[in-house]
């Protein structure tokens, strides 16, 4: 064991024992141990619930980060880390990188029986402390769900050290295997790694209460195959784009292909008649009710096969497998599938929220920057709706994120995984856009109407930030931040979107009569106040919609 380069990294909630068990591992195996906490306290001379008392959690974070990068620079360590470090996406994609990762739990009065007798108080678990620890494991159960194996740590260390020693050779002698088995003799493949493995509540009366979100890199067949045999009682129906099903010729391989039903991505596709033609061939193919329909491809691919889906025989399990960032940070979550009437997108269309999402970021290797760009604009709504930490990691390392060559693809992982976490959080709380949902809407009610005013050749991305732009120029004269229409132009311009576009404004607003958003004559319109908070309004007036066009019209055509 103490040859292998690989690190053991300890994760699991506050009590769980990850110093003890770490110390006692270290000196079994003859490696070198550390402790991310104590290494924030040496780097700030603070301990971490002294961190939050201070400066909040998001204090903290920043400094586990570091340590994160600290100890990962060590090979082979035995690193046990603060009970909240895995919240961080950043510092998960490091830990997990090259490492075993074990979870140590213990039912919540057991932690609590420890917590009492540790002098550090933590201010995580002040007041009701059963509810707090109780919130803290829900909250972080996407992350921990993700870890190589759970040992359960309710003994005493030695004997918890000795289970966890187990786990470790198990996970290696299967990973020795597989390579063998799969590989032979060549170079290893990539090591798949899942980073984060939430159950959601669908929303939906039919079907499953919750869906499984799977989001790691590079996923191979046995982790793909194990979360489609779950949900789909027979053959699954693969309705795959075409460039992504031969661009990925390694995610496809992990796919069954008996009944493949290929498809050109693109809105112009995202027809009723499109939905016909699959529904005919998986009739033909004798899918049943209960055989999964898996949409493997970009947001029009997993729209239009989830709208097929929901009216095969009144709806069928949905597994979506988004293949692009746009897809993975947005189109494939929420449970919305709609296809396109010719004068309205997504007007046709079904509330059918997938069984299970399995989002691999390797496969936004094989993107152009324009695609990227798509994606980018999603995260950034994102991040104005409701995430201020993932505007500023956007705007720290989101240009590198989208470059097509040598990219930063932690920082690409973790904007994804923000944007993922909004609109989860939003989809649960307002599962049929019936109030908050609607916030999401940012930038799409002016964008649509762009895509449509341009025969869809105007890249979705690009048209978003351009509808964000646009209320952007209404928000300011209804009490916005002063400088927030600067931020968003600088933000824009350093990731390389174009702030102008000609347009016909006659077909603009031709197209907005088409809304889905209208109610009663009125349009819907979210608008942006800050980072972190929009507002909703119904009585934008044609003087602000003016405004609002002007601001994004080349500036010659508006002197």
């Amino acid at each position: 064991m103490s040859e292998s380069p690989e690190s053991i990294v300890l994760v699991g909630l506050p009590g769980s024992g990850k110093s003890a068990v770490g110390r006692c591992l270290a000196e079994r195996l003859g490696r070198a141990f550390v402790d991310t906490d104590e290494l924030v306290h040496r780097r700030t001379g603070r301990h971490p619930a002294e961190l939050i008392e201070a400066g909040g959690e998001a204090a903290l974070r920043a400094f586990e980060l570091d340590a994160v990068r600290e100890a990962r620079a060590l090979p082979g360590a035995v690193i046990a880390t603060g009970g909240g470090t895995v919240l961080e996406p950043l510092a998960r994609w490091a830990l997990w990188d090259e490492a075993k990762v074990i979870r140590l739990d213990a039912p919540d009065d057991r932690l609590l029986g420890r917590l009492a007798a540790d002098p550090v108080q933590r201010p995580l678990l002040r007041g009701d402390a059963p509810v707090a620890l109780a919130k803290l494991r829900e909250e972080r159960a996407p992350f921990y769900r993700a870890a190589d194996l759970t040992v359960d740590a309710t003994a005493d260390v030695a004997a918890v050290t000795k289970l966890v020693e187990e786990g470790v050779r198990d996970i290696a002698r299967k990973a020795a295997g597989s390579q063998a088995a799969g590989h032979g003799a060549g170079a290893a493949p990539p090591r798949t790694r899942r980073l984060f493995d939430a159950k959601q509540l669908r929303g939906h009366p039919m079907g499953p209460t919750h869906a499984r979100i799977v989001l790691g890199r590079d996923l191979d067949k046995a982790a793909i195959s194990a979360i489609i045999e779950d949900v789909s009682t027979g053959i699954p129906v693969v309705v795959a784009d075409e460039r992504a099903a031969a661009a990925l010729p390694q995610l496809m391989a992990a796919l069954p292909r008996e009944r493949l039903l290929t498809v050109r991505g693109g809105e112009r596709g995202k027809r009723l008649r499109s939905v016909e033609r699959l529904l005919e061939a998986a009739a033909a193919a004798g899918a049943e009710r209960g055989d999964a329909w898996l949409c493997l491809g970009g947001g029009t691919t997993t729209d239009l096969g989830g709208t097929a889906a929901a009216l095969y025989h009144r709806g069928a399990p949905l597994i979506h497998v988004p293949t692009t960032w746009l897809g993975q940070a947005d189109a494939a979550l929420g449970g919305k599938v709609a296809v396109d009437l010719a004068r309205a997108k997504n007007s046709a269309g079904a509330f059918w929220p997938p069984v299970a999402v399995i989002a691999d970021v390797a496969s936004l290797r094989t993107l152009p920057r324009a695609r990227l760009l798509d994606g980018m604009a999603e995260s950034l709504k994102a991040a104005l709706i409701g995430d201020p930490a993932l505007w500023r990691l956007i705007g720290e390392r989101g240009p590198a994120a989208v470059r097509t060559r040598d990219p930063d693809e932690a920082a690409r992982y973790a904007v994804v995984e923000r944007s993922v976490r909004v609109k989860l959080g939003i989809a649960a709380r307002d599962p049929y856009e019936s109030g908050e949902r609607r916030t999401l809407n940012l930038g799409h009610t002016l964008g649509h109407a762009l895509e449509i005013e341009s025969g869809y050749r105007l890249p979705h991305g690009q048209a978003v930030v351009l509808g964000i732009r646009a209320v952007t120029a209404i928000a300011e004269g209804r009490g916005a931040e002063s400088d927030l229409s600067h931020r968003i132009d600088a933000r824009l311009t350093d990731l390389g979107f174009a702030l102008h576009r000609r347009f016909d404004a006659s077909a603009v607003r031709q197209a907005l009569q088409g809304d889905k958003k209208r109610r009663q004559g009125r349009q819907r319109w979210i608008l942006p106040m800050a980072v972190g908070r929009v507002v909703e309004v119904d009585d934008v007036s044609d003087a602000e919609l003016d405004r609002a066009l002007m601001r994004i019209a080349p500036r010659e055509e508006t002197r």
